[in-house]
């Protein structure tokens, strides 16, 4: 009996012992804490800021009158994006003639139609010379044939990529007024309005 317990004893202090040699062994711990995600920005600044810009207030438009201007838009975000114009609409006010309008229209009935004869030609001016020239892009229009304001479109997806915090580009709006136009758009006014969007993926 006393051998028993004698190996008994042996054989538990053996099995503490081995069991105590498990965590003897080395080990080291590291750690990784703090871990942040920051979302990047898109940020489009027109002509050097966010705040609605007003480009054209042109009075006194007569037959043969010009002109234009560039809008400068910038990628100020520190992601890459496209430029679109998200929307674009024109209307038409209708003003009061010192003659009666022409023969095509009643002298009792005025309508709108200086937007028939304000040609415009809209187009990337990549180098901001305020002028199109061979290989930059036109949106509405050409150089020798301007269009018709109020036939422009209500969006187009330009896709202009603008890297991030470096991404400049220009958008000028050259106008016209035909030397055939006459009395019928005395007074008449159009307004334009241009909602530039930068977004992260180019328009499918």
């Amino acid at each position: 009996m006393k051998r028993i317990l004698i190996s008994l004893m042996t054989m538990a202090l053996v099995g503490a012992l081995v069991g105590g040699g498990i965590y003897a062994y080395f080990s080291d711990v590291e750690t990784s804490t703090g871990n942040i995600f920051t979302a990047g920005t898109l940020d489009l600044n027109l002509d050097g800021g966010n705040t609605d810009v007003l480009k054209f207030t042109v009075d006194d438009v007569k037959p043969g009158d010009s002109g234009g201007g560039t809008w400068t838009v910038a990628n100020v975000g520190n992601i890459d994006g496209y430029l679109d114009l998200e929307s674009i609409s024109v209307s038409e006010a209708i003003g009061t003639t010192t003659d009666p309008e022409e023969a095509d229209e009643p002298t009792s009935v005025d309508t709108t139609q200086l937007g028939n004869y304000l040609m415009v030609h809209l187009f990337v001016d990549t180098n901001d010379n305020g002028s199109w020239d061979a290989l930059e892009t036109d949106i509405f229009g050409t150089a020798a044939t301007p269009v018709a304001i109020n036939t422009i479109a209500a969006s187009y997806a330009l896709d202009l990529s603008l890297v991030a915090t470096t991404g400049t580009n220009y958008i000028t709006l050259t106008w016209s007024v035909a030397t055939a136009t006459d009395n019928r758009i005395q007074g008449d006014s159009v307004t334009l309005n241009i909602t530039f969007e930068l977004q992260q993926m180019a328009a499918e």
